[in-house]
């Protein structure tokens, strides 16, 4: 793992600041369309159904500008966000006033050992470097069989993958050494850092593409009855998902991992 002051740590939150600067703006016009909204309150919805009963302590890694932390405030009071960019919590305030913010380097996180029941990662984990170490910091700030639910970019389709290396190539809204996961080597990840993994499924096919990210591909804007296509979008993406050999359609991959339990 690598140490707090070592160069590649240092270049790679400097890097993530000023993508996630430039970026502000653009979430928030991402969430401005109401077939947008309702494609991410739906992953919302999937990420929140796992909070196992009794929790009280959440923390949102990554809460950019707020959205998934608002939806996580109305059903967990209390939540904490935590972010390392300045500007996108700065926009959060307009989802989430007077929610508990922390902004930090989520590598070197601030919190104490078992501070948290559950801990979110809502595509935060692919814009670590040393994912291990990220992981194990995740596991020491959840209590005694605390709970890890992540969603990160899935590449087990070689053309997602493909895909997605090009985007993330060319796109100046991207760093290049972001990168997708296989079913296989995020669950490798979670086994090493010290987690159970519990449950896993594929997320987003359809809706996704077409409904998730307007900012870079807005063809629905332009078609009458985008909410209702949506809609429909994402009941064919659990459709989709829910069966083995089409599952591989998926854009990301849920994650629900328990920490060890103490003896």
């Amino acid at each position: 793992m690598s140490s707090p002051d070592s160069a590649p740590a240092r270049s790679n939150a400097q890097a993530q600041i000023e993508l996630h600067r430039e970026l502000a703006p653009r979430y928030a016009y991402r969430y401005s369309f109401e077939f947008s909204r309702l494609f991410q309150e739906d992953w919302h919805a999937e990420m929140i159904s796992h909070v196992p009963a009794g929790a009280r302590e959440l923390l949102d890694i990554g809460c950019g500008t707020g959205f998934f932390l608002a939806e996580l405030e109305r059903k967990h009071p209390g939540s904490v966000g935590f972010d390392i960019s300045h500007e996108m919590l700065r926009v959060s305030e307009q989802y989430i006033p007077g929610a508990k913010l922390v902004c930090g380097d989520a590598e070197h996180m601030p919190f104490g050992e078992g501070k948290f029941d559950v801990v979110f990662c809502k595509g935060s984990l692919h814009h670590m470097r040393d994912h291990v170490g990220f992981l194990e910091g995740c596991r020491r700030t959840l209590r005694s069989g605390g709970v890890l639910i992540m969603s990160e970019p899935c590449n087990d389709n070689p053309l997602i993958r493909l895909a997605r290396a090009l985007m993330y190539k060319r796109s100046k809204h991207f760093d290049e050494g972001d990168q997708g996961f296989t079913r296989k080597g995020i669950i490798d990840l979670c086994h090493r850092a010290g987690f159970e993994v519990e449950k896993v499924k594929k997320y987003g096919v359809l809706a996704y593409v077409f409904a998730g990210f307007p900012d870079h591909l807005g063809i629905l804007r332009f078609i009458p009855g985008n909410a209702w296509i949506t809609r429909a979008f994402l009941g064919i993406d659990r459709l989709l998902c829910a069966l083995p050999g089409l599952s591989l359609l998926g854009f990301h991959i849920v994650i629900v991992a328990r920490a060890p339990r103490s003896s």
